[in-house]
């Protein structure tokens, strides 16, 4: 998909293309995610958007699956939380809460859990006829040991209304081992979110062993376009996921919550009337350690939220852009470059 250029714009395009030997810049083009791999995990969808980068053979701005985070970026986006501070970047539309609070910083705590709401109607006239995608950054410490990078995440999205039957779409483990899903955790990859049914519970923090909590941030290995072990045979990787606080790591989508929310746009479930957002990341203080206590020795190991600014924020297909390359910039520089000297010659 790509956002409609102007016959002004266009021509510039042209000039740019003429003046570069054939080097046509593109336009802007919107977050695509048909045709990518994902790892379900409970109600909900995952996409590692470094990992599919790389598969399309790129990873950096000019990805189809880069997708920057920074303040101004997501400024106009819903920010359900996150560490940046002053708005408009902490401030949401009316009908729904500001972000909340994350640890901005590595002296913080290392474990967050907050509750967003907003109305039906205010959500869904942000996304208008598009369906909720929803964003995580993952900025954990760079150095030291490889768990370092990696957090525990859990999220539940509910909806209520007076009167209606509380409907629950989990982020989550499935109680499973603590570990990537090419290492035997609780994801499935092109899993089927009808497999699974939310109880309405909060997350099990258990052990290494067995944990509602995914793990977000750790390396993937690919045999050409296909997730792997890095311990087995392998054609690209490690790809890193912890990719800081000014890009997206994970794209989540919730097929089941998409369908509801069209169902209320067209007047069914009419009695349901807000929506919540439960995000726990980190190590939650009832995780059972290796001497069988909670938060016991080895708890946190590869758990804990040690570098602050994570941040949750909600797109769409069509609010979230993809940059040019630098030099795609460059060459639209020259392109009005030559428009003006043309201009100027004009003039004599």
């Amino acid at each position: 998909m790509f956002m409609k250029i102007s016959s002004r714009k266009f021509q510039l395009l042209a000039v740019g293309a003429a003046l570069t030997a054939g080097f046509a810049a593109p336009a802007q083009a919107t977050l695509d995610l048909s045709g990518a791999s994902y790892v379900t995990y409970g109600d909900a969808n995952s996409y590692a958007l470094q990992v599919d980068g790389t598969i399309a053979g790129s990873t950096g701005p000019g990805s189809p699956y880069y997708v920057s985070s920074t303040p101004g970026a997501i400024k106009d986006l819903i920010v359900v939380a996150t560490g940046a501070s002053g708005g408009p970047v902490n401030t949401n539309l009316p009908g729904m809460d500001n972000a909340l609070s994350t640890p901005n910083g590595s002296g913080g705590s290392n474990f967050f859990s907050g509750i967003w709401n907003s109305t039906l109607a205010a959500f869904t006239g942000f996304l208008g006829a598009n369906n909720p995608l929803f964003f995580f950054n993952n900025n954990q410490v760079n150095s030291g040991a490889s768990t370092n990078q990696n957090v525990a995440v859990w999220a539940q999205i509910s909806l209520t209304g007076a009167g209606q039957t509380t409907k629950y779409f989990d982020f989550t483990n499935r109680d499973g081992p603590y570990a990537l899903f090419t290492e035997g955790g609780g994801g499935v990859f092109m899993g089927d979110v009808g497999a699974y049914t939310s109880t309405g519970a909060g997350p099990i923090a258990g052990t290494n062993g067995a944990t509602d909590y995914v793990l977000s941030g750790g390396a993937i290995c690919l045999n050409g376009v296909i997730p792997v072990s890095c311990s087995s045979p392998h054609t690209a990787g490690p790809i890193n996921n912890n990719l800081g606080a000014n890009q997206a790591a994970y794209a989540i989508d919730a097929p089941e919550l998409n369908a509801f929310l069209t169902s209320w746009s067209n007047g069914l479930f009419s009695g349901y009337t807000d929506i919540h957002v439960d995000l726990r990341f980190g190590c939650d203080p009832a995780t059972v350690g290796t001497n069988g206590g909670t938060a016991g020795v080895g708890a946190c190991i590869g758990r804990d939220a040690n570098n602050g600014y994570e941040q949750l924020f909600i797109g769409t297909s069509t609010t979230v852009a993809q940059v040019p390359e630098p030099g795609i910039l460059s060459l639209l520089a020259l392109g009005l470059l030559g428009l003006a000297v043309t201009s100027r010659r004009r003039k004599v």
